[in-house]
């Protein structure tokens, strides 16, 4: 699994574990996005900035920025792992 994949799996954890079966309802609507979640396996179709920044608008839109939040503390442990530049620009510090 790709860096990117690893942070939309976080993200989508993060927000499992405040709003239950909701994030994985949700995360399942991002196009680009294809995942397994009881498997934990997700993958990233296409542009991976572009689908995080999707997957965090789609959270955003339902829940605010409180949601933001939840996925900026989510990228914590994999700053440094990927270029500034090519994080989605919520996500961004």
């Amino acid at each position: 699994m790709n860096i990117f994949a690893k942070i939309a799996e976080k993200i989508i954890e993060e927000q499992e574990n405040i709003i239950g079966p909701i994030a994985i309802e949700q995360a399942n609507k991002v196009q680009g996005l294809k995942i397994d979640w009881p498997k934990r396996e997700v993958s990233l179709i296409g542009n991976a900035t572009q689908v995080l920044q999707n997957l965090v608008d789609q959270y955003k839109q339902l829940f605010g920025q409180a949601s933001v939040e939840v996925c900026k503390e989510a990228l914590g442990k994999f700053k440094g792992q990927i270029p500034e530049d090519q994080l989605p620009s919520l996500l961004r510090h």
